[in-house]
């Protein structure tokens, strides 16, 4: 028994490793695609001008932990929306967003940019600043 111990723990990682570079493949695709499905969901985005979509879920400590950073930077920049996908769970499946904590740049009619985890407030300013 002894003997299979490490395999059996090097495949166990090797299959948590390639879970993990799926899911952040597929979340990736989202890039490119429209905004006009985002609408229904926050009406008051504008697709045309740089933004930022937070995506979100109340039960994610990294997302409540970014909250208060989304909030004060969307007293700074008007098209920074939050959007929760446990609220809008077909919305998310539609977009591709497979994990929380997911913030999306939008602009000129499409998502550009889709950040995976959870990033600093000056990483977001820095990111929505370049986009303008």
């Amino acid at each position: 028994m002894d003997d299979w111990t490490p395999i059996i723990v090097l495949s166990l990682v090797a299959t948590v490793i390639g879970l993990q570079l799926l899911w952040r493949h597929k979340a990736l695709q989202s890039k490119g695609q429209s905004t006009a499905v985002l609408k229904e969901a926050i009406p008051q985005l504008d697709e045309q001008t740089p933004g930022l979509v937070f995506c979100y879920s109340p039960s994610c400590a990294p997302c409540r932990n970014m909250l208060p950073a989304i909030d004060e930077l969307a007293a700074d920049h008007p098209n920074i929306h939050k959007l929760d996908i446990s609220e809008h769970m077909d919305l998310a499946r539609e977009i591709g967003i497979r994990a929380t904590t997911t913030t999306l740049l939008t602009g000129k009619g499409s998502i550009s940019r889709v950040i995976l985890g959870a990033k600093s407030p000056s990483s977001l300013r820095k990111l929505l600043d370049s986009a303008q």
